[in-house]
């Protein structure tokens, strides 16, 4: 399977990528660390010595140069360094003639690993093309956007968009909060109330009875919703309509982002 994977531990995310390829680790060592190998797919230029502890410098078309770091060089095993916060590691496991590369990285900022997995898919079918003796495919703006809508898809946005983060919106009342979620409402001018969790570890919102009939929508991540004594596991993409005067709780994996509309106020906002 070409497209990467998205493994979720509290707060952090690693994308991993693996690809069967038909050379010896040796040559496709050679696509990673050699320069002239390097231009046929990585998005950058590097500069820096190719040894553990070694400084590098990354180079676009336009813009400052960005830095960053080797940690692990074991020609022609592993390759491990940083890239301006971002952690890249490359493996090469034999496989008869050929390889197996098990590419991973853990992004700074967990907000953009769709596009990160996107364009990482991109140099990664560049890289296979070099080592076959290929040319690289040119950039091409509706695929790419094609398979970023897929990556977003798979994998949620990995936290909501900044202008709905507003202090004033968040839950107030220590009372009410949820332990390890952030919580943020917004009230309707007819008494509803929508609220945006997400949980920055494992979570339980405790048992309470629903005073309101309530949508659930789980985003992204793992959410179990247990109603009336029956636990029902709720995955990215699923939806729940919870009836008033359900006896409710739920348990929140790490990562995880619901939204709730509620058909009344429950939450009291920081401005209120």
């Amino acid at each position: 399977m070409k497209h990467g994977t998205l493994t979720t531990t509290g707060n952090k995310v690693e994308l991993r990528f693996e690809r069967r390829l038909a050379h010896p680790p040796e040559k496709v060592w050679r696509a990673l660390t050699d320069s002239k190998e390097l231009a046929h797919w990585f998005p950058a230029r590097i500069e820096g010595a190719r040894e553990a502890g070694a400084a590098l410098r990354f180079f676009f078309a336009e813009g400052e140069p960005t830095t960053g770091k080797i940690s692990v060089f074991e020609p022609p095993r592993v390759l491990e360094y940083t890239w301006e916060g971002d952690l890249l590691r490359w493996e090469l496991k034999p496989e008869g003639k050929g390889c197996l590369l098990v590419f991973t990285t853990i992004p700074a900022d967990r907000a953009n690993v769709s596009r990160d997995a996107t364009g990482w898919h991109f140099c990664l079918d560049n890289l296979e093309a070099a080592v076959d003796g290929n040319p690289a495919a040119g950039f091409d703006k509706e695929r790419f956007s094609s398979l970023n809508a897929e990556y977003a898809a798979r994998f949620g946005l990995g936290s909501f968009p900044a202008f709905l983060l507003s202090a004033a919106n968040r839950v107030a009342d220590a009372s009410l909060r949820i332990p390890g979620v952030e919580a943020y409402v917004f009230d309707g001018a007819d008494g509803t109330q929508l609220t945006l969790c997400h949980a920055k570890s494992d979570a339980d919102t405790g048992e309470q009875w629903r005073e309101f009939d309530e949508y659930l929508v789980v985003l992204e991540g793992r959410y179990v919703l247990r109603i009336n004594g029956m636990d029902m596991e709720l995955g990215a993409g699923r939806e729940f309509v919870i009836p008033r005067g359900a006896r409710i709780s739920g348990r929140f994996t790490a990562g995880t982002r619901t939204i709730h509309a509620l058909g009344g106020r429950k939450f009291e906002r920081a401005g209120t």
